[in-house]
């Protein structure tokens, strides 16, 4: 399975994907977090990445010699317990140049050993990572739930990720919304909002600033520090509810 995590207008979703990832791991034994944001990644500056890690995507998307797109991403992957990680560059420039690779890595993602969760960043009409987020079995868009970012959101889904009439956007796509409780401004409830995306609410993830931070230093969601924490629990749930969504799709 492979799920895309972005937002249209909101804030969290490499935290989200992050999260994600660590529960399909916990779950399944293997999974994967594929960084590739195009406007440049932040995992390699929040985790503990050894140095051959850092940018991993790059090396992935122009990989050299005979050495097969698999082989490219096993050789720059973090390794961090069942859950391995491929960062995006940090630079603007290298991050978007991923997309327009020698080799189509998009393809390869479908031949890794266990499930696949892609952090996307920002999906805007006409961002590189499109192909991407029409081959996902599922794309998650992150939101916060104050009023202006859920409702653009709401917006955007109900258009099939549409910005005018000739956009082809994301209509078949599996569309679902998570919400990241995060503080400030003026919020809608939650009931409001199971209400208003008609059944394309996945989760409300809870503010858990100290799991997070747990996940990024390298802690297993076995953790015992984790093992009660909401924001796992409901990660857990998302998944269940995504997988769940995929295997009707097909």
């Amino acid at each position: 399975m492979i799920v895309a995590v972005g937002s249209w207008r909101g804030l969290g979703a490499t935290t989200t994907a992050l999260l994600l990832a660590a529960s399909l791991a916990d779950r399944d034994g293997e999974a994967w977090l594929i960084e590739a944001d195009p406007a440049g990644g932040v995992l390699a500056g929040r985790m503990r990445t050894e140095p051959h890690a850092i940018g991993g995507l790059e090396r992935v998307a122009f990989a050299s010699g005979a050495g097969t797109a698999l082989e490219a991403f096993d050789s720059a992957a973090q390794v961090a317990g069942a859950l391995r990680v491929v960062t995006a560059p940090a630079d603007p420039f290298r991050a978007f140049a991923c997309h327009q690779p020698r080799v189509q890595w998009v393809h390869a993602l479908r031949e890794l050993r266990g499930s696949v969760v892609v952090d996307v960043g920002r999906m805007r009409s006409g961002t590189p990572t499109w192909p991407l987020l029409r081959s996902a079995d599922a794309v998650l868009v992150i939101s916060s739930p104050e009023v202006s970012a859920a409702v653009s959101t709401a917006d955007w889904i109900e258009s099939g990720g549409r910005i005018s009439p000739a956009d082809p956007g994301l209509m078949g796509v599996d569309l679902r919304v998570a919400i990241v409780d995060a503080p400030g401004g003026v919020r809608f409830s939650h009931s409001t909002l199971q209400h208003a995306m008609a059944g394309r609410l996945a989760g409300w993830l809870p503010w858990e600033a100290t799991a997070v931070d747990l996940l990024h230093r390298g802690a297993a969601p076995t953790d015992r520090r984790l093992r009660n924490s909401a924001v796992m629990h409901e990660a857990a749930r998302m998944i269940e509810a995504l997988t769940t969504g995929a295997e009707r799709e097909r």
